[in-house]
């Protein structure tokens, strides 16, 4: 299963945002097949997540494990004034 979290950053903060789910994964211990990907085109500061992942049941698990970090709450904190909007897209991998 492929998790997307797709996040549209304000305006000229895409790299700050980059840099901010960066240290997150360091913080919380980096996810197996994850990766951080940043607009080449399309619509400007976009910034996407990507974690593969065994099952619906393993996500609900990491999400939970980093949810309750304890400095889940600050850096949440600091992402929230870098971003406009988001999504979440779960895909099959066939």
């Amino acid at each position: 299963m492929l998790v997307r979290d797709v996040f549209q950053a304000k305006y000229g903060k895409g790299n700050e945002l980059v840099t901010l789910f960066k240290e997150g994964y360091r913080t919380w211990g980096e996810q197996i097949n994850t990766r951080i990907l940043s607009d080449a085109s399309g619509s400007f500061f976009t910034v996407i997540t990507e974690m593969e992942i065994e099952n619906f049941s393993a996500w609900e698990k990491s999400l939970s494990d980093i949810l309750s970090h304890p400095d889940f709450g600050d850096w949440f904190a600091r992402m929230e004034p870098l971003v406009v909007s988001g999504s979440r897209e779960f895909y099959n991998i066939e």
